[in-house]
């Protein structure tokens, strides 16, 4: 099917809040806007009845990662006022990754947006978000070398008496992310009261972008994303992948291995690990996530698109699309790399929604084109 762009001006130098979802794909403002540097807060959109590709991004990571949550009807309603059901907020760091590489599929359980702030005190956008969102409950990721105590009192106060928060840390990113994957499991069970099998996806905790991409991944698959020291296999990950039974024995049936970039998959084998189920390892960054994309279980609806280059619009689009049935790839900030491309293809004239997370700095408007293009015949 053809569609064509509908090129508007914008006016205003910013859109008051994020597009909202409907229930079946992102909602469509009056009138579509131009994705040009005077509308960073605006999105991109293709014809008013066939319009799903968007950018959602604010002026900074922080503010992205709050436009992302309010795009969604998950949390809040098509004119933007919260919803009643709003239990589970989820609290990472902005500027580091360490701890935060492994929330994706904790948000999925939860059911909750995964919000970004600096370390000290918790960024005030942050605090205001949380309140007006009416959300009952906050998960700090990191321990008080992450977010002191301070930063905990704050949140407590934007919840309020009758909510909690509850820390979810290690002693390092890799214990933080087994007391995930413990979590994960037990909340999954709490939820469904059924055991199942927890498909572990380990990826290099040296770096971002695998582990990104693993946990919009495992989140479609009943998983949980564990960390490698590069190409060697961490203690409290082995000690998981080896005593899983005492750890979440109560809660599932077992777990599969699946790696996740060629540094996870070399660490998996020099630790004597045979029984891997899968692996996803892929020339570059681009190419493992599409990978993954290729092999989600079930249907996709949205696709996030984040740089590779940098973390943060990612870890909060790793939340996004682990809440929205929906993948996510990476690309080049100012070249669409022939494997996203080609992920891109399979959705392209379908009502998957294709959303490109950040500003121009992140994701450049030559690279948005490009998506245009692969999505649309014009």
């Amino acid at each position: 099917m053809s569609k064509t762009l509908r090129r508007t001006s914008v006016v205003g130098a910013t859109l008051a809040m994020a597009v909202a979802f409907s229930s079946a794909a992102m909602a469509a403002p009056t009138d579509p806007y131009q994705d040009n540097s005077d509308s960073m807060g605006h999105q991109f959109t293709i014809d008013n009845n066939l319009d799903n590709l968007f950018r959602v991004a604010g002026p900074d990571r922080v503010s992205t990662a709050i436009k992302l949550m309010h795009s969604s009807t998950k949390w809040f309603t098509a004119n933007g006022h919260a919803k009643r059901s709003n239990d589970w907020v989820i609290v990472a760091r902005s500027d580091v990754f360490a701890d935060a590489l492994a929330a994706g599929p904790l948000a999925d359980v939860y059911d909750a947006p995964i919000l970004l702030t600096k370390t000290g005190s918790i960024d005030s956008r942050v605090l205001s978000a949380i309140t007006d969102g009416g959300f009952k409950h906050a998960i700090l990721v990191g321990g008080t070398g992450i977010f002191p105590e301070s930063a905990r009192a704050q949140l407590e106060d934007a919840i309020g008496a009758t909510g909690t928060v509850v820390r979810q840390r290690g002693v390092d990113r890799y214990e933080t992310a087994v007391g995930i994957a413990v979590s994960v499991a037990r909340h999954a069970w709490e939820t469904n009261a059924t055991k199942r099998t927890i498909n572990v996806y380990l990826a290099t905790g040296v770096n971002f972008p695998d582990a990104l991409a693993a946990g919009a991944a495992a989140s479609d698959n009943t998983g949980v994303v564990l960390l490698t020291k590069d190409t060697k296999m961490d203690s409290f990950t082995m000690d998981f992948l080896v005593h899983q039974a005492n750890r979440i024995g109560r809660w599932a049936n077992g777990i599969e291995i699946h790696t996740v970039g060629s540094q996870a998959e070399a660490a998996a084998k020099s630790a004597g690990i045979e029984d891997i189920a899968d692996t996803n390892s892929g020339s570059d960054r681009y190419e493992t996530a599409a990978m993954l994309f290729s092999k989600f279980k079930n249907p996709i609806e949205k696709v996030a698109v984040v740089s590779g280059e940098g973390f943060a619009d990612g870890v909060a689009a790793g939340g996004w699309v682990a809440n929205h049935d929906g993948a996510l790839l990476l690309t080049r900030n100012n070249k669409l790399s022939p494997q996203t491309k080609a992920m891109l293809a399979t959705v392209a004239d379908t009502d998957v929604d294709v959303v490109v997370v950040g500003g121009p700095g992140s994701v450049s408007r030559t690279v948005s084109q490009q998506i245009a293009d692969e999505l649309y015949t014009w």
